[in-house]
């Protein structure tokens, strides 16, 4: 895993670019390459997990096409792809997957993403088309963010990377964005010149300032496969999945929360490597979100080299701290991750799986439960839902029903704050523009679809790459490979829905890889009791955070105290004041680059 940087600047646009910026995405080295004419600058940090010899370096130049690479991610398929390639042994310069890319643009051009499994963000100079082309993994799994000046255009795997050297415009679209959901959108980021490469898309700048994009996935229609067993393919699929995520040159190791999805990942990674397997879980010392003992159960079960850390208050409430400073964008669930990120990579770990992804696919969340419920609802006369409206705040949001699609009432339960709620605070919510659904799935997958290119992709998959390369820690995801994905996707709900349980596909595809503790309890997941720091120990924090925010001037004040008034009276859930919080926060960091003056206090 890495972090990359670079400009393409036709017009030598004297871009402040600095690659140590990115040093925490990779502490084990670094490197640049200009070119000849200085129009192009590319900037590389390494973690090195695949080849880890001078020969994995880069940026890695292709000494017959001239052509130059920087790459962020790992592809589980590259030794395959090789042989696809079919180069005699003497020909490659080392087994890294950064020079599989680079010989197969070269063989295959732009089709060389349709070959690869894995996540990746990249950038390659053309040097004879003297064009810059950038590309993304199909979920959006690693980030990858431009700014387009003129004809030229800076890229790196985050905006903090740059962000300080040009003066930025903040997006009142993207912070009511943020507010609605917690998170940025990838088309409307909270700044105004930042864009993101799509998921599943390629982007090409030419030396004449002209822009192509191009979308590689999704199909257009998924469809399922032939008849089969699928608790069997699924089983098949998930082994896989699981042996090419393993491909390392360093240990790689699995978090173990004591749940579902990280207990099929352990017990099939612990399959292919035998006892050696490092696996942790983070305790926390409050019995009420401390799933230790469970993780403890399935450790034993499959032998693995088990590692309990004990976390207190005092070190979370620290880290709380060190994760605002290190979000690249606002997000209000980043804190659990970089908290058991921080644990482990302190371990001296690398590489570790993540149980990510299950829940979209299998249908963990109530989601699954709700909005076929809400589909029956959103038919019913806007009159007659208000009404219901008027029977108590369960109820409350019925008239606001967008209608009955099973996409957009999967993302509108995602909402936290209301188009009212927005208003209120002064300001304007756009239209947003979620990925569209393939066509071919049914109200499950739809359902699916809409938790994997929302939720998951603007929340769950940015903090999971933001909070672990803070440290200096790559997580791997293995729930996420496109073919298990397409599979699941295809099936028919009867399938997904028919073993009376959130996730019963999964659970009976792996029934004899989990002890019963694990599925016959309610689901929980690592928590932290955040209502009561930030009403005791955070308390300070919090309110230099919303001080800061005030002080930007972008919301209404007035809508802000009267949140204050209702999350003080226990009516407002933490999540929604937490959002001012991180907000303040993170704009006061670039308060240089935001033409905002803030607030002097302490952080």
């Amino acid at each position: 895993m890495c972090g990359i940087i670079g400009a393409f600047s036709p017009d030598r646009f004297a871009a402040a670019l600095r690659v140590d910026r990115l040093a925490h995405r990779g502490p084990d080295s670094s490197g640049e390459w200009r070119s000849s004419n200085g129009d192009v600058w590319l900037g590389h940090t390494r973690l090195a997990i695949i080849d880890l010899s001078s020969a994995g370096a880069q940026p890695m130049v292709d000494p017959e096409s001239g052509n130059v690479i920087v790459f962020n991610g790992e592809i589980y398929n590259h030794l395959s792809i090789r042989r696809m390639l079919n180069l005699p042994d003497e020909t490659w310069r080392g087994h890294s997957d950064t020079e599989t890319i680079l010989v197969g643009y070269r063989e295959w051009g732009r089709a060389i993403l349709e070959r690869l499994k894995g996540m990746f963000a990249l950038a390659i100079y053309d040097a004879q088309e003297h064009a810059l082309w950038l590309a993304r993994d199909r979920f959006g799994i690693k980030p990858l963010f431009y700014r387009i000046d003129g004809r030229n255009v800076v890229f790196s795997s985050e905006i903090r990377a740059i962000n300080g050297d040009h003066a930025n415009r903040i997006s009142p679209a993207g912070v009511a964005h943020y507010f609605t959901w917690g998170a940025c959108l990838d088309d409307t980021l909270v700044w105004e010149d930042w864009k993101t490469v799509p998921a599943g898309s390629w982007m090409e700048f030419s030396a004449h300032g002209s822009q192509t994009v191009g979308q590689y996935w999704p199909p257009l229609r998924i469809t399922a496969e032939p008849a089969i067993n699928a608790v069997r393919r699924i089983r098949e699929l998930l082994e896989s999945a699981i042996e090419e995520h393993l491909l390392a040159d360093v240990p790689v190791a699995c978090f173990l929360s004591g749940g579902i999805d990280s207990s099929v990942i352990a017990g099939l990674a612990a399959t292919r490597t035998g006892r050696g397997l490092k696996t942790y879980t983070v305790g926390f010392p409050d019995t009420e979100f401390d799933e230790s003992s469970v993780a403890d159960i399935v450790a034993r079960r499959f032998g693995t080299e088990h590692h309990l850390i004990r976390l207190t208050e005092e070190n979370c409430l620290l880290w709380v701290h060190e994760a605002l400073a290190a979000l690249d964008l606002p997000s209000i669930d980043a804190i659990n991750t970089f908290i058991v990120a921080k644990a482990v990579a302190a371990e001296g770990i690398k590489v570790a799986l993540s149980g990510l992804g299950a829940d979209e696919l299998f249908g963990g969340y109530p989601s699954f439960r709700d909005v076929p419920r809400l589909m029956w609802l959103a038919r019913l006369p806007l009159r007659v839902r208000r009404s219901l409206g008027a029977l108590g705040r369960k109820f409350s949001r019925l008239g606001d029903l967008p209608g009955p699609e099973a996409v957009a009432l999967a993302h509108w339960r995602r909402e936290f704050f209301t188009a009212e709620q927005i208003a209120q605070l002064g300001l304007r919510r756009t239209e947003p523009r979620f990925q569209p659904c393939p066509g071919g799935l049914d109200t499950f997958a739809q359902i699916s679809w809409a938790e994997l290119t929302g939720y998951m992709r603007h929340m769950l998959l940015r903090d999971t790459d933001n909070m672990s390369m803070a440290v200096s820690l790559e997580l791997r995801v293995p729930f996420l490979d496109h073919m298990l994905v397409e599979y699941v996707l295809a099936l028919p709900q009867s399938e997904k829905r028919g073993y009376g349980r959130p996730k019963g596909l999964l659970i009976e595809a792996c029934r004899d890889l989990l002890p019963p503790e694990v599925y016959q309890r309610p689901k929980m997941g690592f928590s932290l009791p955040m209502d009561r720091w930030m009403r005791g120990p955070l308390a300070n924090l919090c309110d230099q955070g919303v001080a800061r925010l005030l002080a930007a001037n972008i919301v209404s004040e007035q809508a802000v105290e009267s949140l204050r008034r209702r999350f003080n009276a226990g009516e407002l859930h933490w999540t929604r004041w937490w959002s001012f919080v991180v907000l303040g926060h993170y704009l006061a960091r670039f308060h240089s680059a935001s033409g905002y003056a803030f607030p002097s206090v302490d952080a």
